[in-house]
């Protein structure tokens, strides 16, 4: 029925490795990106809302600040400590 000869050899296999290598890194790089476009949306929320309510009390400023600044500190201190494989 099959007449045509395997393609399984030492190419192969070396083909199939080299694309699991290319979406690794191609995975990284979407962690990465998704990663930085998170922690932009958490410190322009902060800004926008420390912004806003900076009108009312003066308080929510510094917690809008706090805020920020812990996602960049969660966001350096996970880069840092991320998984090396």
């Amino acid at each position: 029925m099959n007449s045509e000869p395997s393609a399984a050899g030492p190419g192969r296999h070396d083909d199939l490795q080299e694309a699991i290598a290319s979406m690794r890194r191609q995975l990284v790089r979407l962690t990465v990106v998704v990663s930085l476009m998170t922690l932009a949306l958490f410190v322009t929320v902060a800004a926008v809302f420390g912004n806003l309510v900076n009108y009312f009390n003066s308080e929510v400023m510094m917690r809008g600040g706090a805020t920020a600044g812990a996602a960049v500190a969660g966001f350096l201190f996970g880069w840092f400590a991320r998984r090396k494989v």
